[in-house]
């Protein structure tokens, strides 16, 4: 199959040239507005709710904290109005260094410009200023999930911890041909023929607190160096006391996990999910927006005679999933990995996820009833981090057994038996579907060969403690916004090699998404090959797939390689915990056209 995107064409911020010129057949605009909102959410250590005032997102139909859904066509312009009514921040606030009112947009994941009106991270919008976003989405951009948030250096941490994240959904309904992949989308059609349902799942981590006088968090009034692991109480909230995300202290890696806050689902802690039927097949658009904790999510079906999660104390979690979600993990058919079609499905038991990730699953239930949605990745307050993240409501009558996958199989190619009228590729993507689920005519992206490599980067994910702290640093330097870190090529085809000293780190870069090529630990050993005992289950089917984010863990060398066409500009590659971006783990990296490799920031733009 040809690629048309290896024509590369320059382009300017909203134009592009000759016969690669973006068509907008439409403009889908939104309004957001951000601002102080005063909400509750539920705290299930002590089964109450607290109140809190958080800056955060608010649109035309947004009820909780976090962000509405926008949605846009390859072709279009997506059109975006962003009002910042975030107060001006005191002196007391700024000589603090706790002035956060400043924000932008960052389109994570969009292969778009970086420039101008667009995914631009050197945009700063004040307090009581607009400004009027336009992303030029190519007509030849994939279909899938992407996801959108603020991406202000040094206020990122602040805002994305308070919830201010939302999912961008890029809608296609393109019919592949013999020259040109298709949109998935084609093929997700029920037996009378209508579109699968469809539910976003927005991961989250809403990092609030409340203070007493010496600006402890309530709870830890008493804690000491002393205090065990185990004795190290929850935060809490007095009655009339209202939690905010306000300081940088409250998104350290050690407050983080033991704060005993947890991920949300939609703005909401433990929610019960509605709009599920047992025996058909739906979409879960997974998006992880949190901070710094994974998840390792399996879905199980919840005993009838369950107590109600809502009255069961956070402490008591472990013991009630153990007791209650008893059934076995439920089948997903993993189709897509940060947006990106992946070259088959993949059947998997559990959906491992870090920040910045997406994943998108069919999961068909047999009965109806309650699902735990959980979460087993384990922490500082084992067992209590094994967690309920929320419960899948699921309605309709038990349908007769039958296997899922050939179910699916036949689904799908009754998709493709409706979809696409050209003989020869109905027939190449109905084998393909019959020969185990592979998506050949639906990727994006083709493999990016031996040959056509140009050069190579190499990145170090780099934290180095000392006495009073640590420096975080992509190659040893923090991050600085005058200095431009990488020039790169318009037109150049790149290996990278990316490893981390300390700890582990989503690897997130900008405009042009990656291939996975490989995955090894200190010793050179393959950790993506499960027949062997340096098998790591979290890189469980990367290898050959695309994405723009992944996990670097310590030691780890991981190779990736990507093509740097159509948009020049500048921006970040970080790791995408909020904090350490924040904190320098960054770089400004810069597509230039061939002869311009000029490395200072121009001025005005910060």
């Amino acid at each position: 199959m040809t690629n048309k995107w290896v024509a590369v064409a320059v382009c300017g911020f909203l134009s592009a040239c000759g016969d690669n010129q973006v068509e907008s057949s439409g403009a889908p605009s939104y309004e957001l507005s951000v601002e102080r909102v005063r909400g509750e959410i539920f705290n299930p250590w002590t089964l109450e709710t607290d109140q809190l005032e958080l800056r955060a997102y608010r649109g035309e139909g947004q009820e909780t904290f976090g962000a509405p859904t926008m949605r846009v066509r390859p072709g279009e312009v997506l059109r975006l109005g962003v009002q910042n009514n975030l107060p001006e921040c005191t002196e007391e606030q700024t000589a603090r260094h706790e002035c956060f009112n400043v924000t932008n947009i960052h389109t994570h994941g969009l292969w778009v410009s970086p420039g101008g009106n667009s995914d631009n991270v050197n945009i700063s919008i004040n307090p009581g200023s607009r400004f009027d976003f336009e992303f030029a989405i190519p007509p030849e951009h994939p279909a899938g999930t992407f996801w959108y948030h603020p991406h202000t250096h040094g206020s990122t941490t602040i805002q994305l911890g308070s919830g201010m994240a939302g999912a961008l959904i890029i809608e296609g309904d393109r019919v592949p041909t013999a020259e040109t992949p298709g949109d998935i989308d084609i093929l997700l059609f029920d037996e009378d023929a209508r579109p699968l349902p469809e539910h976003i799942l927005m991961i989250g981590q809403i990092q609030y607190a409340c203070f007493n006088e010496e600006g402890r968090p309530r709870g830890w009034e008493t804690l000491t160096r002393e205090t065990p692991l185990s004795e190290i109480p929850p935060w809490t909230c007095g009655e009339d006391e209202v939690g905010t995300v306000e300081r940088l202290s409250q998104i350290g890696p050690f407050r983080e996990l033991m704060s005993g806050r947890v991920l949300t689902l939609n703005g909401l802690v433990q929610p019960t999910l509605e709009g599920f039927e047992a025996g058909r097949f739906e979409r879960l658009r997974m998006v992880h927006a949190g901070l710094r904790r994974s998840a390792r999510m399996t879905v199980r079906r919840l005993a009838d005679d369950a107590p109600a999660l809502a009255e069961t104390p956070r402490a008591e979690h472990a013991s009630w999933i153990g007791q209650y979600c008893t059934g076995e993990a439920q089948e997903l058919f993993q189709f897509a990995d940060d947006g990106l079609t992946r070259a088959g499905m993949r059947q998997v038991h559990r959906a491992d996820m870090y920040p910045g990730a997406r994943m998108d699953v069919l999961v068909r239930f047999d009965e109806p009833g309650d699902y735990c949605l959980i979460n087993d990745q384990t922490g500082p307050r084992q067992p209590e981090d094994y967690r309920i993240l929320g419960l899948l409501e699921v309605g309709g009558e038990t349908v007769a057994e039958n296997d899922a996958r050939t179910a699916l199989t036949e689904l799908l190619v009754n998709g493709a038996i409706r979809a696409i009228d050209d003989p020869d590729v109905r027939a190449s993507v109905i084998s393909d579907l019959q020969d185990d689920l592979r998506l050949s005519h639906f990727e994006w992206h083709e493999p990016v060969t031996d040959e056509e490599l140009t050069g190579y980067q190499t990145a170090i994910m780099s934290i180095v403690e000392h006495e009073g702290g640590a420096t975080l640093s992509i190659d040893g330097q923090p991050f600085d916004h005058r200095r431009i870190d990488r020039v790169l090529t318009l037109g150049a085809v790149e290996e990278w090699e990316v490893t981390a000293n300390l700890g582990r780190h989503p690897f997130h870069i900008h405009v042009n998404p990656f291939q996975v090529v490989s995955v090894v630990n200190e010793n050179g050993e393959d950790v993506t090959d499960p027949t062997t005992d340096a098998y790591d289950a979290e890189y469980a089917g990367m290898i050959g797939g695309w994405r723009d984010t992944i996990i670097v863990k310590r030691n780890y060398t991981v190779r990736l390689r990507t093509r740097y066409r159509r948009f020049i500009g500048d921006f970040f590659v970080h790791c995408h915990f909020a904090s350490h971006g924040d904190e320098g783990m960054m770089q400004y990296v810069r597509v230039a056209l061939p002869g311009t490799e000029h490395r200072e920031v121009p001025m005005g733009q910060h």
